[in-house]
């Protein structure tokens, strides 16, 4: 393990560094722990998370950005369950950065043949039926449905206007 000092406070940088990094949008530990690790930006774990899936999957926009801006980055990339870094996204500003900035591919089905859209639908309604839900849960994955569904309606307008 490497201690890295970060501003006032000694951060350890082990392997999994990145990935929570990544998670928590401290782009600034990220990029140090890939040069300290001489990990590549597209690596994954052994689970096929990348930092792709790891950005998206907590919201972190500024280092989704990074990442998104970067070479060899590949924003449709499979986890070991076929899930993109769509898959993982549970708010509305991490998917309409994928899927507008990154270009990701949002009709992409993951080993169970189920897209984004129909996860998140999945995701809602089980939070809907479970007692100790939060109302800010579920409205935020029903707003990102409302997004994706948006989204592909307005991918089948343009394809039939072609």
């Amino acid at each position: 393990m490497t201690a890295f000092s970060f501003g006032a406070e000694t951060q350890d940088i082990d392997a999994s560094t990145p990935w929570i990094a990544a998670s928590d949008d401290n782009l600034i530990l990220l990029q140090t722990s890939l040069q300290k690790l001489n990990i590549p930006i597209t690596a994954a774990d052994s689970n096929g998370l990348t930092f792709v899936h790891s950005a998206a999957s907590y919201g972190s926009l500024e280092t989704l950005r990074w990442l998104l801006s970067q070479d060899r980055i590949n924003v449709n990339a499979m986890d070991s369950d076929g899930d993109t870094p769509l898959h993982h996204c549970d708010d509305v500003e991490s998917a309409r950065i994928l899927i507008e900035e990154g270009h990701c591919d949002f009709t992409k089905e993951n080993n169970e043949m189920k897209t984004a859209r129909y996860i998140k639908e999945e995701e809602m309604k089980a939070l809907i039926n479970h007692e100790d839900s939060s109302d800010d849960d579920i409205e935020s994955l029903r707003d990102l449905v409302n997004y994706l569904k948006k989204t592909e309606n307005e991918n089948k307008e343009i394809s039939m206007e072609q």
